[in-house]
């Protein structure tokens, strides 16, 4: 059968800008990512469907809305799952950039007089302080050399929501009409839980530990490690990850108050929940 070509299809949407990630892709295969000639990645407006997605709130909860918006927006990424943490906002504020434009309203508080500030910023220049942490450098500990990774993005979401979980079931302790013995039971298995996902995340972190000519990638047998190693060896390597996601981390923006004239600085935070709204 003769396929037919849509008549419409010269009205589809059509990339509205290109980037780069500022890890360059070096942590993703070609079953995650599709390398580019220019290492350029097409980014396309999102569609009706994309919002509606933004709009559904186990999508959000989940990670899938994220994960699906950006395999429509940008089809050169196959598996939105496995990219690296360290490209996310960049690739975040190109889908915003791509659907709304560069400028967009934000909202902060005065902390001197409480007056409230309403400006705009261009998300251009946001995207361009966007860095790459340090990941070449390993930590020395005795005979060992730790190299480090970024987490994907599904080791992110999980960890986040799963901490998510138990926090929020902290918080409804006090008033779930359980016992004091259930409660203080129910108390610590929460907070051992959250102690073993910072684990889960720093062994996620890791990439390789070198020991002599051994190479050590599995990651139970580094899981193992960082359950047994001593308070000093571990806080050298969680120093490290801070370190870097310091170094990834969007700056703040500076503002001057419009009616006492302070100038203060407010985080910039990529909340999804709102950020496409």
């Amino acid at each position: 059968m003769e396929e037919t070509t849509n008549p419409l299809a010269k009205h589809f949407r059509q990339p509205a800008i290109y980037i780069k990630l500022p890890s360059g892709g070096v942590w993703n295969d070609e079953t995650s990512l599709r390398s580019t000639e220019n290492g350029e990645l097409a980014v396309y407006p999102m569609t009706a469907l994309d919002e509606i997605t933004y709009r559904t709130a186990d999508a959000l909860f989940n990670g899938s809305a994220v994960a699906n918006v950006m395999k429509s927006c940008i089809p050169d990424i196959i598996d939105p799952w496995q990219i690296a943490s360290s490209d996310l906002d960049t690739l975040l504020i190109a889908i915003r950039i791509a659907s709304f434009g560069h400028e967009m309203d934000f909202t902060s508080k005065c902390p001197k007089c409480e007056e409230i500030n309403d400006f705009g910023i261009d998300l251009r220049t946001i995207m361009d302080q966007v860095a790459i942490g340090d990941f070449s450098t390993p930590v020395a500990i005795g005979d060992m050399q730790i190299f480090f990774k970024p987490l994907t993005y599904k080791d992110q979401n999980d960890n986040n929501t799963k901490q998510f979980e138990d926090q929020k079931m902290i918080e409804a302790l006090p008033n779930s009409g359980m016992g004091e013995a259930e409660k203080l039971e129910a108390l610590q298995k929460a907070f051992s839980n959250i102690s073993l996902l910072t684990l889960n995340a720093i062994a996620d972190s890791i990439s390789m530990v070198k020991v002599g000519d051994d190479v050590v990638v599995d990651k139970e047998y580094i899981k193992e490690y960082l359950q047994n190693c001593d308070n000093k060896a571990f806080g050298k390597i969680r120093k490290k990850i801070e370190d870097i996601k310091e170094k990834q981390d969007v700056k703040p923006l500076t503002i001057t108050c419009a009616d006492c004239k302070h100038t203060y600085e407010t985080p910039f935070t990529l909340n999804v929940a709102n950020f496409f709204a």
